[in-house]
């Protein structure tokens, strides 16, 4: 309809233009608008159409080669003569690592009881240090996953052996007041701060006990001056019991 009055207008172009020149202008350029649109409409219609059939002829084929693998497949699967030996050694892989992780779940369930007990008899600044492990073990389940019980596990001995093999300085309270800490490893511990405050720590198995001696508290005074190199190194005396 729009084609047709368009033509009609172009066929009589001065008697149009002798009522309202402006009026056909504008009804000329709507009508132009009006026919642009309906062009570009179409292209895209077609456009999409086109658009569409591509892909369905793509999904088609892309179904077709799916069937055509899983075909392969399924033969390749029959016809090979070493499939089903693959399969069983599969088989008894999995079954091998099951038994491992059953395996390890029973090991870090038994020991876990006896890691905690000896984490009581460790010291406070190692203590400290295994905070992370000693909340995994705590909070470990036989149902749970054993391999971040087991690093804990790990984790904790490694560390406290090296705090065995080194001397500790650290500062903690004891007598009411805040001392100075030498560890000798995980054997003993001797302690000073003002006014004659000096003992001994020795682990036992429900944490580290701790004894006054204030005879000690010169010689512990020396011993950590040289230790902060306020003096040079000297033979210093003092007792250790090893249980």
């Amino acid at each position: 309809m729009l084609r047709t009055s368009f033509i009609f207008l172009l066929s009589f172009p001065s008697v149009f233009a002798q009522q309202n020149d402006s009026g056909i202008i504008e009804l000329r350029a709507t009508i132009s608008k009006i026919v642009d649109v309906q062009v570009i409409e179409s292209k895209e219609r077609l456009a999409w159409e086109t658009r569409r059939q591509e892909l369905g002829k793509l999904l088609q084929l892309h179904r077709q080669e799916l069937v055509f693998l899983d075909e392969e497949l399924g033969e390749a699967g029959n016809s090979a003569p070493a499939h089903a030996e693959a399969t069983a050694e599969i088989k008894v892989k999995i079954e091998a690592l099951k038994q491992a992780r059953r395996l390890t779940s029973e090991a870090v369930a038994r020991n876990i009881p006896r890691i905690m007990h000896l984490a009581k008899s460790l010291p406070e600044p190692l203590t400290k240090e295994l905070e992370t492990e000693l909340a995994t073990l705590n909070s470990w389940q036989p149902s749970d996953e054993p391999r971040a019980a087991l690093r804990s596990i790990i984790a904790l001995l490694g560390k406290a052996e090296q705090f065995n093999r080194r001397f500790t300085r650290t500062t903690e309270v004891r007598e009411g007041q805040e001392v100075g800490v030498l560890y000798l490893g995980l054997a003993q511990a001797f302690y000073a701060g003002r006014k004659d405050k000096a003992g001994i720590g020795q682990p036992g198995p429900d944490g580290w006990t701790w004894k006054v001696q204030p005879e000690i508290h010169s010689e512990l005074i020396n011993t950590f001056e040289i230790l902060d190199q306020k003096q040079p190194p000297s033979m210093v005396t003092l007792p250790l019991e090893i249980r």
